[in-house]
């Protein structure tokens, strides 16, 4: 992304020949690595999360907020995301939905990774869910 970003730049400011894909190529390199990304990040435990709140509860009802509740919630958003992505994808790809650039990339390939990308964050937040309830229940 950073490579075509900079070609853009160099090609329009110092040989004064804009070119008309390397700001779309950006845009579909954003929305590839952020939506596949974010099932691994939560996996890993390295999303970002607000302690401020978690931190003045005791040790259990931190563990039950933040491995029960907080995927619960986030749950409830992304499988709605997933429905309606999913659908907006599908009929993208069906009628051969292009960008109104003078290339003209197609859109439906990029609009499929955005479920594709929630649903594996979905079965990595009932992942967490199961092992912070199994986790409750032992304690």
């Amino acid at each position: 992304m950073a490579l075509v970003t900079t070609f853009g730049v160099v090609m329009r400011y110092v040989f004064d020949s804009p070119e008309h894909f390397s700001y779309e190529i950006g845009i579909f390199c954003l929305i590839s690595s952020v939506a596949l990304a974010l099932a691994y990040i939560q996996k890993q435990g390295r999303n970002l999360r607000v302690d401020f709140v978690s931190n003045f509860f005791p040790k259990r009802v931190q563990a039950a907020l933040l491995n029960i509740i907080v995927p619960l919630i986030a749950l409830f958003y992304l499988v709605l995301l997933v429905r309606e992505s999913w659908g907006d994808a599908w009929y993208s790809l069906g009628i051969g939905e292009r960008t109104y650039s003078a290339w003209a990339p197609p859109v439906g390939p990029m609009k499929l990774l955005v479920p594709i990308g929630a649903g594996m964050l979905c079965i990595v937040l009932v992942s967490q869910l199961v092992h912070g309830l199994i986790d409750l229940k032992k304690r």
